[in-house]
């Protein structure tokens, strides 16, 4: 620990903390995939004391720029698992695209698998099939799909490809693509339905730290929440990681440093912020 390090840890944690960065699905949202009034308000009383929000998540920027705006803020978003950073305006300061040939490899692999490919391509979210149980998730920002055949797409500028269906079909993808392909590429659960690909290096802890170099901000003055196995990296970025309790006991495990927040049916979020800054 440098001396910086040193002098932001003796402070009380609200003089400590600059920067906190939420996750969306399962932390942000609570399990109705809405956001609750008690989270808004303490949303805003962050902002109005001088903290700075970022929201983080494997979901399209137009979606979590839309979700921003229902909080009522403006905030600097990481999406795409962290191939995508933009900031409170929505001007890009950071994009990871996967390489077209690696785009053309993993369509190829995952093809016969009964699962559902979606893929994120600039500013469009792009499926082969309809899947009205993922278009609901979308509800609150109202961001949709749109059809193409992707064996007519053009493969440049993809930073996340991700699936959805049971675990157990799932797995077996994953093992294909990592066998093929796990030292090129990302491969992540995001939960037991999603597994995501993005391009090697691509994480939400690699867009925090190359965000916590701008700003100029030590580990000790991040605070950061998650319930994924994507938000790990973040996690373990932020000198006061919160693990949400409807995380899997596996990123628990992993993140035994971290505190733990309650479910986000039990307005975890909030009631932790609360509790930590305003009590």
């Amino acid at each position: 620990m440098n001396n910086t390090d040193s002098k932001a840890s003796s402070l009380p944690l609200t003089e400590q903390i600059k920067l906190i960065v939420v996750d969306i699905d399962g932390t942000l949202l609570n399990h109705q995939h809405k956001i609750t009034d008690l989270t808004k308000q303490t949303v805003e009383q962050l902002i109005q004391a001088g903290y700075e929000i970022m929201l983080a998540s494997g979901r399209h920027f137009q979606d979590v720029y839309l979700i921003a705006q229902q909080l009522g803020v403006q905030a600097g978003v990481i999406t795409s698992n962290g191939a995508r950073v933009h900031n409170h305006i929505g001007e890009v300061i950071y994009e990871d695209f996967i390489p077209a040939d690696l785009v053309a490899r993993v369509l190829d692999l995952s093809k016969g698998f009964e699962v559902h490919r979606n893929i994120y391509q600039q500013d469009l979210w792009l499926v082969e099939e309809p899947h009205e149980e993922l278009l609901a998730i979308h509800h609150l920002s109202g961001f949709e799909y749109q059809f193409r055949d992707f064996n007519k797409i053009g493969l440049e500028q993809i930073d996340n490809i991700y699936f959805t269906a049971q675990h157990d079909l799932l797995v077996e993808l994953e093992s294909v693509l990592r066998s093929r392909l796990g030292d090129l590429l990302n491969i992540t659960f995001t939960s037991a339905e999603y597994l995501e690909v993005m391009n090697l290096g691509v994480s939400k802890g690699h867009a925090l730290e190359m965000i916590m170099r701008q700003k100029g901000l030590t580990a000790d003055q991040v605070m950061a929440f998650g319930d994924g196995m994507n938000d790990k990296e973040m996690l373990a970025t932020a000198g006061h990681g919160v693990v949400m309790g409807n995380a899997s006991q596996k990123l628990k495990g992993l993140l035994p440093q971290c505190d733990q927040a309650d479910s986000n049916r039990e307005d975890g979020l909030a009631n932790y912020l609360q509790a930590h800054f305003f009590n």
